[in-house]
């Protein structure tokens, strides 16, 4: 397909399940030679921090109005604002209880799902 409606996508909440035990779930919706898209969703406050050591990523923020870090930077981020993530950058959104949060996201280059792209801070602590 070459069209999707990023709203449908939050609200369906049907995301991979290749990602359904990831702290931030995702949704595949374009897959280049070159790059890859996908909406990530953040339903649940905890560590969702990562990275991704062969990826450099954009994020166009959908929902939520939470704190985001890039490195060592944390800025409160929400929806309409743009955020770059350079390869092998510890990232992502820093939810309370009750937050949520949407972006979507598009890596470059190409993100096999057959490899083990992501390095959850969670799992090397």
């Amino acid at each position: 397909m070459y069209f999707q409606n990023l709203n449908q996508i939050v609200e369906s909440l049907a995301t991979d399940e290749s990602t359904k035990n990831d702290p931030i779930q995702r949704v595949f919706v374009f897959d280049g030679r070159h790059l890859t898209a996908n909406v990530g969703i953040v339903r649940d406050s905890g560590n969702a921090l990562h990275t991704q050591t062969h990826h450099d990523e954009i994020l166009v923020i959908i929902d939520g109005d939470v704190d985001f870090r890039v490195g060592d930077e944390v800025k409160r981020v929400s929806q309409g604002d743009l955020v770059y993530i350079p390869q092998d950058t510890l990232h992502g959104p820093i939810l309370e209880e009750g937050q949520r949060f949407a972006a979507l996201s598009v890596f470059a280059p190409y993100f096999d799902r057959s490899k083990n792209n992501i390095v959850w801070d969670r799992d090397s602590a």
